[in-house]
C-alpha cells in the first residue's frame, strides 16, 4: 500500500524512546500519535488512521470496514468492533472488520499489534537498542533509527528453497515480518505471535447451501469488497487481461463514479497480447481502455523490480509491467491501481484430483463423487483411471499439504543442509478430519502472499488486490472443492457468480496467455550479461547456486527454457536485490 507509511516506537527506556521518536518528531509529513503504555505511532500524513474517540488504548493503522455493513471506513466503525479490540478480543474484532490494515491493543504493561489476514498491509519489525521498532516496511525502519541491516546469505538461500511459502524470517539480518492473521505482543521487553485467524475456521460444509446459493453469495461478498476499496480511491486505474479474475474486478468496480479506466499490457508475441479479450470486457461494461506495451527499454538487469522488500521477490519481467503501469497511472492523475491478483488462488484453481479426494472422503463412492471424477477428466484431460488412481492417493496420505520446495540451481552443499530442515506454516497444520483438497487450497492462498506487498511497486500509485479481501477469502473456503470444478471447468462458482454481468466469451474462456514471451526476450537481449551476473555474481560466490548447472543452462545453443526460465529471472532479481542492499 504505497504511501501508507507508519512506524511504532515500542518500548521501556525513555531515553531510548526519546531518541528515536525525535528522528521523527518535526517532519512536516508526518503526524505522531500517543497511545497507552510505553509506545508511539508516527504515521505519513496519507496514512489512514483510526482510533475510538478520547482513548489511546487502541487504533488502526491503514483501512478497515465493516464485516457485512456499509461501506464505511475505519473511522465509522461500530463500536462493539473497538470495544473488542480494546479488550483484546482479537479474534472477535476480526470477525467485525476486514480490510487492510495493523491494528493495535495497548495495555500500560503490554501492546498487541494485528496484521489482518489478507495481507494487504504490511509489516514488519526490528529490535534495537533499548526499543523495538515495527513498521509498514524496511524503509522506514530505517528512517527510523534501525541501522541498514546486513543480508544473511544463508536466509537468502533459504527464501530462494522456500519456494513462496511466507516465513517470519526474512533475508535480511534482525528482520522479521508478521504474518497475515498473526498478533505480536510486547510484554515487559518480550516478544511472541500467536495466530489469531485461521483459514480452518472457515472450510466447514454446510449441506443446505447449493451450487447456485453458494454462487449468489459469492457475487454479492465480491461486490460488496470491491466496492468498500473503490470508496478509498479517486480515480481507479484496473489492469485487464481478458480472463475472469481481472474481468470479475472490472465488473464490480464499472458502476462507481467517476468510472474507472482500464488497462492491458500486451508483449510482442501472441501468447502475451490479450488486447481482443480486454477490448470485448470493456466494450460489454461500457468502460474505457487503454493499451500498453511491455517495452525491453524498461527493463535494467542489476536493478531489483522490487527493492525495498525485505527478501528478493517476483522477477525482472515485472518492471516491464510495473513502468507501463506508472506511466498510465501519472498521465491520468490515477490514485489506484486494482488488479486481479490472487483470483487463481482465491477461486480454487486446480488440475489435481483433489476434489474427487474430499467428495469420496465426504460423500462415499456414490454417483456424485463419480459425477466430480468426470468433472476432474473434463477439466484436466485424464482418463477417468488416471483420475481415480490420483485421487486414492490424495484421500490416503497424511491430511497435511507437503509443500514442494524449489531446488531450481541451488548448490547441492546448499540443499544437504536446507533439505533437513521442515517447510511449515500455521496454515498448512491441518485439523483432524479435513479434506485434502481443501489443504491444498489454502497453501494456494499462502502462495500468493509474497505478491501482495506494493511496497514501491508502482511509485506512489497504491496497489489494491480486492479478490484476496478477508470476506471473499472466506467465503471462498467455505465453497467444496468439487464446486469448484463443476461442469469440467475450473473456478465454476466464480463464472457462474458473474454470469450475467459479463459476456460468454469471459465467463467460458478456460485458457489464457501470458508474458513469458517478454521474458524469453529479457533472456535473449541482455544473454551475456546475464551470463556475467550469475556465474560472477554474488549467488556464486556465496555457493547459492550451482554453477556448473547453471552455465550449462546458459550456455545452451537451442534452449528449450520451460519453467527454467522463471528460475533465471528470480535468480537475476536476487543478484539485483543483492546489490541494492549492499
Amino acid at each position: 500500500m504505497t504511501g501508507h507509511d507508519w512506524v511504532i516506537i515500542a518500548g521501556r527506556n525513555p531515553t531510548a524512546l526519546a531518541e528515536f521518536e525525535a528522528l521523527f518528531a518535526h517532519r512536516p509529513d508526518w503526524q505522531q500519535k500517543r497511545l497507552t503504555g510505553p509506545a508511539t505511532i508516527f504515521t505519513r500524513l496519507c496514512c489512514p488512521y483510526a482510533a475510538p474517540p478520547d482513548v489511546t488504548d487502541a487504533a488502526i493503522l491503514g483501512t478497515a470496514f465493516p464485516h457485512g455493513g456499509p461501506d464505511a471506513r475505519s473511522g465509522n466503525l461500530p463500536n462493539l468492533a473497538w470495544q473488542e479490540l480494546r479488550q483484546g478480543s482479537i479474534e472477535i474484532f476480526l470477525r467485525l472488520c476486514w480490510g487492510g490494515f495493523v491494528a493495535l491493543s495497548a495495555r500500560s504493561e503490554y501492546t498487541e499489534i494485528i496484521r489482518d489476514p489478507s495481507a494487504a498491509m504490511p509489516c514488519y519489525y526490528a529490535q534495537v537498542p533499548g526499543a523495538l521498532l515495527i513498521g509498514s516496511s524496511v524503509r522506514v525502519l530505517i528512517e527510523a533509527g534501525l541501522k541498514k541491516p546486513a543480508i544473511g546469505m544463508n536466509l537468502l538461500a533459504r527464501s530462494l528453497f522456500r519456494a513462496e511459502l511466507p516465513s517470519q524470517e526474512t533475508a535480511l539480518v534482525g528482520v522479521q515480518e508478521l504474518l497475515p492473521g498473526d498478533c505480536l505482543r510486547i510484554d515487559n521487553g518480550s516478544l511472541s505471535v500467536r495466530q489469531v485467524w485461521s483459514p480452518w475456521d472457515h472450510t466447514a460444509i454446510d449441506e443446505t447451501i447449493d451450487f447456485n446459493h453458494h454462487a449468489e453469495r459469492l457475487q454479492r461478498t465480491v461486490d460488496h469488497c470491491v466496492a468498500a476499496w473503490s470508496s478509498t480511491t479517486h480515480q481507479s486505474l484496473v489492469g485487464v487481461s481478458g480472463g475472469l479474475d481481472s474481468s470479475i474486478v472490472a465488473a464490480c468496480l464499472a458502476p462507481a463514479a467517476p468510472s474507472p479506466i482500464c488497462l492491458t499490457v500486451s508483449t510482442d508475441d501472441a501468447d502475451g497480447d490479450e488486447r481482443r479479450q480486454a477490448h470485448k470486457i470493456c466494450d460489454h461494461l461500457k468502460l474505457s481502455l487503454i493499451e500498453a506495451r511491455y517495452d525491453l527499454a524498461d527493463i535494467q538487469i542489476d536493478r531489483p523490480a522490487r527493492p525495498d522488500l525485505p527478501r528478493p521477490t517476483g522477477r525482472l519481467i515485472a518492471q516491464g509491467y510495473n513502468a507501463a503501469v506508472s506511466r498510465v497511472a501519472d498521465r491520468l492523475g490515477a490514485d489506484a491501481f486494482f488488479t486481479g491478483n490472487g483470483g487463481d488462488n482465491v477461486f480454487a484453481f486446480s488440475q489435481s484430483a483433489g476434489a474427487i479426494a474430499d467428495r469420496l472422503l465426504h460423500s462415499g463412492p456414490g454417483r456424485d463423487t463419480w459425477r466430480t471424477a468426470r468433472d476432474t477428466c473434463r477439466l484436466t484431460g485424464c482418463s477417468l483411471s488416471q483420475a481415480w488412481h490420483s485421487a486414492l492417493r490424495i484421500a490416503t496420505s497424511p491430511r497435511r499439504y507437503r509443500w514442494k520446495p524449489d531446488r531450481g540451481f541451488l548448490h547441492p552443499d546448499i540443499l544437504q543442509t536446507l533439505e533437513r530442515e521442515p517447510l511449515g506454516h500455521s496454515w498448512l497444520d491441518a485439523p483432524k478430519g479435513s479434506l485434502p483438497g481443501k489443504a491444498a487450497h489454502i497453501a494456494a492462498l499462502l502462495r500468493i502472499q509474497r505478491h501482495l506487498d506494493g511496497t514501491g511497486q508502482m511509485g506512489q500509485i497504491r496497489v489494491i488486490n480486492p479478490l484476496m479481501s478477508q470476506p471473499i477469502i472466506e467465503a471462498c473456503l467455505s465453497i467444496p472443492g468439487w464446486m469448484w470444478c463443476q461442469g469440467g471447468k475450473n473456478r465454476s462458482v466464480a463464472r457462474e457468480a458473474f454470469r450475467s454481468k459479463m459476456p460468454p466469451a469471459i465467463t467460458d474462456r478456460i485458457s489464457k496467455g501470458g508474458p513469458s514471451g517478454f521474458g524469453a526476450q529479457i533472456v535473449g537481449s541482455f544473454h551475456n550479461r546475464i551470463v556475467e551476473r550469475l556465474l560472477d555474481g554474488h549467488l556464486a560466490e556465496g555457493g547459492i547456486i550451482d554453477r556448473v548447472a547453471l552455465e550449462r543452462r546458459l550456455t545452451d545453443e537451442s534452449p528449450n527454457w520451460a519453467l527454467d526460465q522463471v528460475r533465471v529471472l528470480e535468480l537475476l532479481e536476487a543478484e539485483a536485490w543483492i546489490d541494492h542492499w549492499r
